[in-house]
C-alpha cells in the first residue's frame, strides 16, 4: 500500500508537528512527532488507512474507535502508550509513545551469528510473557495476533523490550480473513479464530528465529541442537510445547510460559532497568479513575447545557473542559512527566491560564486534593457566570 508521505513540519491534530518518518509500509506508516500541547515532548504518530471502500471504511472506523478506547487504558512496560487518536481523510492516526530503539528483526540481522544468545533471546521473551499476561488475563482478553521479531522493539539502553502494535490489527481488519504473518500464525488463527494461546504460537516462533537465524516456514521447525544451537536443558520442550499446530494443545498460558523460562538452569538473565515513568504512568492513571474522571462527571451533571465538554477522554495526557456562560471558562489538566506531577488550570475567556493547584499521585495517590481543586473550579465558574450576568 502506497502512502504519500506527510511533510516534515506538518501539525497533525492541531499539535502533532511532524519530524520524520520512521517508517512506512504494510500496514500503515509511523512518524516522530513533538507535541506542541505539552511542551514538544515526542511521541511516535502511526497513520492507517484501512479500506478505498467507504461502506469498508465506516465499519473500520467504528472497530477501531472501540478498540483504540481498550488499549487507551493498557498500562504495562512492555506495551507502548497510546494517548490519543484522531481521523483525517481516509487514515485512522493514533499516537503512541515513541521507543527509541531498533526492532528485533533488525536487530538479530546486524548482531546475529546468525542467531543471538540465548541468554539475551529468553529474557526478551519473560518481557513479552509479561504484557502478554498482562492482556490475556483481562475479563476481556486482547491478543495481538501479529508477534514477530520486527513487531518487538529494544530499547537498549534500559535493556527493555516493547511489543508494538499490540491489538491495532484488530482494530483495522479491512477484510475477511484471517490477520497476521505466515510462519507466526498457529492453525487456528489461519482458520480464522484467533485467542491467547494464538500468541503463544508467534512467540516460540519468533524465539527460534533470534536463536537459529532462521525465518519459521510452514510448521516446521528444525530442533536447536540440529540448527547448532547450545540451549539450556528444557528449553526445546517448552519451545516445542508452545509450536503445536492447534491451540489446545499449546502451554496454557502466557504465565505458565513465564514460569517455565524462569526455571531454567545455567542461564543469566538480565531484566529491564526500573521503569519510573511507568509507575508514575500506573499512579497517575488510578487517580484519573478514582478523582478526576468522577469529578468532571458530576460538573457535567451540575451544569448540564452550560458543559461544552461532553465526555471525559479516556486518558489523561491534556484534557482541556469548559464550561459556558457568556464565554468559556476551562480546566486544563496536563499531566506532567517531568515533574511526575498533574496540573490544573483555570483559564478564564482570553485570559492566560492560573494554575489552580498541583498533585503528586506517587506522593499522595489521595483523591481528596483532587476534589478540593475541583470543587474551586466549579466555585470560581459560579461567581464568573454571575458576574458576567450582572455586566449584561
Amino acid at each position: 500500500m502506497d502512502y504519500a508521505q506527510i511533510p516534515q513540519g506538518e501539525v497533525l491534530d492541531g499539535r502533532f508537528e511532524v519530524r520524520r518518518l520512521v517508517k512506512s509500509g504494510g500496514m500503515g506508516a509511523v512518524y516522530k512527532v513533538n507535541d506542541r500541547l505539552l511542551g514538544g515532548k515526542t511521541f511516535a504518530v502511526k497513520q492507517i488507512r484501512p479500506s478505498a471502500d467507504p461502506k469498508e471504511f465506516q465499519q473500520a472506523k467504528s472497530h477501531f474507535i472501540g478498540e483504540i478506547g481498550v488499549m487507551q487504558s493498557l498500562h504495562h512496560p512492555n506495551i507502548p502508550k497510546i494517548i490519543s487518536s484522531f481521523f483525517r481523510g481516509d487514515s485512522f492516526f493514533f499516537v503512541m509513545e515513541f521507543v527509541d530503539g531498533i526492532d528485533l528483526s533488525a536487530y538479530r540481522k546486524q548482531h546475529g551469528n546468525p542467531g543471538l544468545p540465548v541468554d539475551k533471546v529468553v529474557g526478551w521473551a519473560i518481557q513479552v510473557l509479561d504484557a502478554l499476561s498482562y492482556v490475556h488475563e483481562r475479563p476481556s482478553p486482547i491478543t495481538h495476533r501479529d508477534i514477530k521479531p520486527s513487531n518487538i522493539l529494544l530499547d537498549e539502553e534500559n535493556n527493555r523490550v516493547v511489543l508494538i502494535d499490540f491489538g491495532i490489527a484488530q482494530a483495522t481488519d479491512p477484510a475477511d480473513g484471517w490477520i497476521g504473518t505466515p510462519g507466526y500464525a498457529g492453525a487456528e488463527q489461519q482458520m480464522g479464530t484467533p485467542e491467547p494461546r494464538s500468541d503463544l504460537f508467534a512467540l516460540a516462533a519468533t524465539m527460534h528465529e533470534l536463536l537459529s537465524g532462521v525465518r519459521p516456514r510452514g510448521f516446521e521447525f528444525g530442533t536447536l541442537e540440529n540448527l547448532k544451537v547450545k540451549a539450556p536443558e528444557g528449553l526445546q520442550e517448552i519451545l516445542d510445547h508452545a509450536l503445536e499446530p492447534w491451540a489446545e494443545d499449546r502451554i496454557p498460558s502466557a504465565r505458565e510460559m513465564k514460569e517455565q523460562l524462569l526455571a531454567l538452569p545455567g542461564l543469566s538473565i538480565q531484566g529491564p532497568t526500573e521503569n519510573r515513568e511507568h509507575t508514575f504512568d500506573v499512579a497517575a492513571d488510578a487517580l484519573n479513575r478514582e478523582a478526576i474522571v468522577p469529578g468532571l462527571k458530576e460538573l457535567i451533571q451540575r451544569f448540564g447545557n452550560e458543559c461544552q465538554t461532553p465526555y471525559i477522554p479516556a486518558t489523561l495526557s491534556f484534557n482541556r473542559f469548559v464550561l459556558g456562560a457568556l464565554t468559556s471558562f476551562e480546566l486544563v489538566i496536563t499531566k506532567d512527566d517531568q515533574r511526575e506531577s498533574i496540573r490544573f488550570e483555570e483559564k478564564q475567556g482570553l485570559l492566560a491560564p492560573v494554575l489552580l493547584g498541583e498533585v503528586f499521585p506517587l506522593e499522595n495517590g489521595s483523591p481528596e486534593p483532587v476534589k478540593a481543586i475541583i470543587d474551586q473550579f466549579a466555585t470560581d465558574y459560579e461567581e464568573f457566570k454571575n458576574s458576567s450576568w450582572q455586566i449584561l
